[in-house]
Order: structure tokens, then sequence, then C-alpha cells
């Protein structure tokens, strides 16, 4: 195809119908340089030292007893050092237990197919006599 020749004033031009990428490029350098000298750079961070703590021997700690743990079975059975024993028993068995020993932590364990809702009364029992602390788990009955 042969380029055509437009007359403008006293010159001729060849238009190869194409586009001209000048302005276009023109544009995107100067959004380049806007860019770049509009960033700023974030000098503000700060260094400080730290000290790190070492590791030292650990201090022997004195013996706990073990923590009272109840079991509760499926079928709402409670058992308090390996045998069965009654809500009210429990009660009173773990006051005796905070009062001796001041402390108010205890293991409530259920087993794996018991309902919620008789792990909760367990719960409740060891509540009312004093436990505030409970680290509950699931295990095989004993």
């Amino acid at each position: 195809m042969a380029a055509r020749v437009r007359r403008r004033g006293r010159a001729f031009l060849e238009d190869e119908g194409g586009i001209n990428l000048a302005p276009l490029l023109d544009v995107i350098f100067n959004l380049i340089f806007f860019f770049v000298v509009a960033t700023t750079l974030r000098t503000d961070e700060t260094f400080f030292d730290l000290v790190l703590p070492e590791a030292a021997e650990e201090p022997a700690r004195e013996q706990q007893p073990p923590l009272p743990e109840v079991f509760v079975l499926q079928d709402g059975t409670l058992i308090y050092d390996g045998n069965e024993i009654t809500a009210d028993a429990l009660e009173q068995t773990i006051r005796e237990y905070v009062d001796r020993e001041g402390t108010r932590r205890a293991v409530l364990s259920a087993d794996g197919e018991a309902s919620v809702q008789r792990q909760v009364d367990a719960l409740e029992v060891l509540r009312r006599a004093g436990i505030q602390d409970v680290i509950q788990r699931v295990r095989t009955p004993p």
C-alpha cells in the first residue's frame, strides 16, 4: 500500500497511519519523575541497644502436692481418688482439701462420651467447694 501524501502549507508530509508514541512517552516519564520526587524516604527509623536475657540455672522448685482430680464418667458418675463418690461428698472432700492445702486448683477429667451437662454439673460442685482454677481434659476412664 502506498503512503498517502498530504500537502500542508508548502511542505509535503508523509502519513504512515501509525500512532505517535512521543506524547505518551512524555507523560509516562513525567509521571515517573513526579512519583520519584514526591515519594519521601523514611529515615525516621530508630535503633536502640537491646540487652537480651541470658539463660541461668533454674532454682529448685519446692515439691507441690498433686492437684485433686475428679473424673466424670459417661453416665455422670463422679470418681475421686479412684473411688466412686457422690456430688455432696465430693464437695465436702474438696472443701477440706482447699482448707488443708490452701490451693484453689483442681483437675476435671471427663470421659470423651460424657455429656457437657455432666461436666458442667461437676464444675459447679468444684466451684461450690472453693475451687477457682480448673484444668479440664478428656481422657479414658481409670
